[in-house]
């Protein structure tokens, strides 16, 4: 059985502070649906691949300040998919007292939705 790989870049960066609610997303890339992992909400466009992410409680999730994720130098999304279950690794570089600092959350959960098994990535480098 072939793996289905999709790669994208995000070409669009939102942080909104007082939600402390972080999101990287594709524009004009049109939207289908949504899936919710631990409020981390992943957005689909028609062809089953990633749109969008947005992270709520972000600062809490990865552990720092609200301030360092106002503008975050580096971000990488691995979502793998199987039948039975979805493993998210989102990775963040942010700029903590001046020194790039990186941070990761992963979370799994199990495919709900039957998102057709492969492996997705999404990147933005100096978003």
């Amino acid at each position: 059985m072939a793996v289905n790989r999709i790669s994208t870049d995000a070409n669009a960066i939102d942080y909104d502070s007082e939600n402390d609610s972080l999101f990287f997303f594709i524009k004009g890339a049109e939207y289908s649906h949504s899936l919710n992992m631990n409020n981390i909400i992943l957005d689909f466009n028609t062809d089953q691949s990633l749109k969008g992410v947005e992270i709520l409680n972000a600062s809490k999730k990865f552990g720092v300040p609200k301030h360092a994720l106002r503008n975050p130098n580096q971000m990488v999304l691995d979502l793998d998919v199987s039948e039975e279950k979805i493993d998210l690794k989102i990775s963040l570089v942010l700029r903590i007292r001046n020194k790039p600092t990186p941070n990761a959350i992963n979370i799994e959960d199990i495919n709900e939705f039957n998102i057709p098994a492969g492996t997705m990535t999404m990147s933005c480098g100096v978003c």
